[in-house]
This record gives C-alpha cells, structure tokens and sequence, in this order.
C-alpha cells in the first residue's frame, strides 16, 4: 500500500499507572506516549486509492522482541467502527531511538509512506514492513499513478 502523507502531529498522552492511585496519592506514577499521527490518502492499490487513512506511530524500547518468542508483526491496518473520520486506520511501532530522526524527517523529507501487509481479511492485515520515501521509486512509479 502507498500513502501520500498530508499532515501529521506528534502527540503526548500521559495518564495515571493502573494501580497507582492509592488513598489519593500516587503510588508508582504516570505513564506517557508519545506517539506520531499522520493523516494521509491511500494513493496505491487502485481499489483503495482515495481513502483517508490515519497511521499512528507508537513508539516501543528496548524490551520488546520480535521473531522466535516475540512478535510476528511491526503493527496492524483495520477498517475503524463508524463515525470516525477516516476510511482507514494503521498502527506501526517505532523504536524509541528513531523518534528524533521520525520528527526531523516528517518536517523536512518524508511525503509518502509504504506498507507491507500479510493475513489480509475483511476487517484489516497484519504488517509486516513499512517504509518512508521522499519521491516514488521508479519501479513502483505505474502503480502508484494508475487510475
């Protein structure tokens, strides 16, 4: 799937730790994100091209595995419930590390994003890779601009 991105925002979310307000005081403390919100259109493949997409960029440490024992995908592409306002939604994860580069690189380089899927079914896929480009290579140049 090829996504011209449109926009994006980079958000905080901070909330109470489950299990950490105790007799009105905090026990262990907040918990925050600090997630990526891109909006784009789906411009490849054609039966998709046109749909509104919302791609969130979850950033993850160190911990977390992939492979043998860990995790068998880099995130999810789903059809969301009604009454949101895109076609479309995608989660990817984001190592920690590449939240810097993420930002200077959406700002300044980056005008569409690649994604990967495998397990297609009628509610979503799984995804495998993504990739973020700044032209369209020129392989993939009469799929991403057939009508």
């Amino acid at each position: 799937m090829l996504i011209d991105i449109l926009d994006w925002d980079w958000k905080l979310r901070i909330a109470v730790e489950a299990g950490a307000e105790r007799r009105g005081r905090l026990s262990k403390g907040l918990a925050y994100g600090r997630d990526f919100v891109i909006r784009g259109r789906v411009r490849a493949p054609g039966e998709l091209q046109g749909k509104a997409i919302k791609v969130t960029l979850s950033p993850f440490g160190r911990k977390v595995k992939f492979g043998r024992g860990g995790l068998q995908q880099i995130g999810d592409l789903r059809i969301p419930t009604a009454g949101s306002h895109c076609d479309l939604e995608a989660t990817l994860m984001l190592p920690e590390d590449a939240i810097p580069t993420t930002a200077a690189s959406l700002a300044t380089l980056w005008k569409n994003l690649q994604i990967i899927t495998l397990n297609e079914c009628a509610d979503g896929a799984a995804i495998s890779h993504y990739f973020f480009g700044v032209h369209i290579h020129s392989n993939l140049e009469a799929w991403a601009n057939a009508e």
